[in-house]
């Protein structure tokens, strides 16, 4: 899968979370006094996704620079990466907090120390190092287009050009981006968001139709659309949030192993691993982007 899909797939994942959820509202999502309506939306959702927290209850630290330890979490929990990883980038100054973040980026090549064993993760991260890691992390490079920005130059420049030629950023002003000054938390929320509602309006999107449990390890999913050729069976099923409820009410998620396309690419036969449903009943629920249906079971 390439860098932009497996990313999307994640990104589907988490909004499918939120769709099932009641529709985001700021009162009823958090309670930070410091977030003005300039940010609400964007920090409401990644709070309600679970990629973001506040110092507080009721604060944000909206206003706050970024630093480049809390940006790479942020990230990670954005794109659901493993931060569990085994792989080490060789940071020393990397504590257990922010360290598996870390490294799960760094193994994919979305961010760099500033020496070879220092990342410094308690320094504030630059608009330009945003940029930088935002288009590698989506995969947005190829949508270069120049900017007004007088400030935007040197290594940072084909992503700020991308950022803005996407639109998810239109700088500080008509003529400045702000290269050198320090992300606020409440900017790069935005950005963040803007970048990941870009990619979703950007990418394809399957529609589910129906879904049938097929036996007490294996579900069928019916599409409105024939899956183009470029998507693998695999790559497909990860676009889907799956749930499973039992019928006493307790929940539990399925983890699949395998995924085979019919030849029309209208049809999808997942098997899962982590879950047999023999002598159970209750209801599978799978959900994309704006859509759930429900399969029900019944094996005892």
């Amino acid at each position: 899968m390439n860098k932009q899909k497996f990313f999307m797939s994640a990104s589907v994942a988490a909004l499918a979370a939120v769709t099932v959820a009641a529709p985001i509202q700021a009162s009823s999502v958090h309670s930070f006094t410091d977030v003005s309506d300039r940010h609400d939306e964007a920090v409401s959702f990644l709070y309600e996704i679970g990629v973001i927290n506040g110092f507080s209850d009721t604060r944000f630290g909206t206003n706050r620079s970024l630093t480049r330890g809390d940006a790479a979490v942020i990230l990670a929990n954005m794109l659901g990466l493993d931060v569990d990883t085994r792989y080490s980038a060789g940071f020393t100054d990397v504590n257990e907090r922010v360290a598996g973040a870390v490294n799960a980026l760094a193994e994919m090549d979305i961010v760099a120390g500033v020496t070879k064993t220092q990342f410094k993760p308690n320094d504030p991260l630059s608009r330009g190092a945003m940029a930088k890691m935002l288009v590698l992390a989506y995969g947005l490079e190829g949508y270069e287009e120049e900017t007004p920005f007088t400030d935007a130059g040197g290594v940072f420049l084909p992503y700020i050009e991308a950022l803005y030629g996407t639109g998810i950023t239109n700088g500080t002003s008509d003529t400045s981006y702000g290269t050198h000054a320090n992300i606020t938390r409440g900017d790069f929320s935005n950005l963040l968001y803007n970048t990941f509602m870009f990619i979703i309006d950007q990418e394809y999107m399957y529609g589910l139709e129906s879904a049938e449990v097929l036996s007490p390890t294996s579900l069928q999913l019916t599409l409105t659309e024939a899956v183009p050729e470029e998507y693998s069976a695999l790559e497909t099923a990860d676009f889907f949030f799956y749930s499973l409820i039992f019928e006493d009410g307790t929940e539990a998620w399925l983890r699949l192993v395998t995924a085979k396309l019919s030849e029309d690419r209208m049809t999808l036969t997942l098997t899962f691993e982590n879950t047999d449903l023999t002598d159970k009943s209750g209801i599978i629920r799978v959900t994309d982007y704006e859509t759930i249906v429900e399969a029900p079971f019944d094996f005892q």
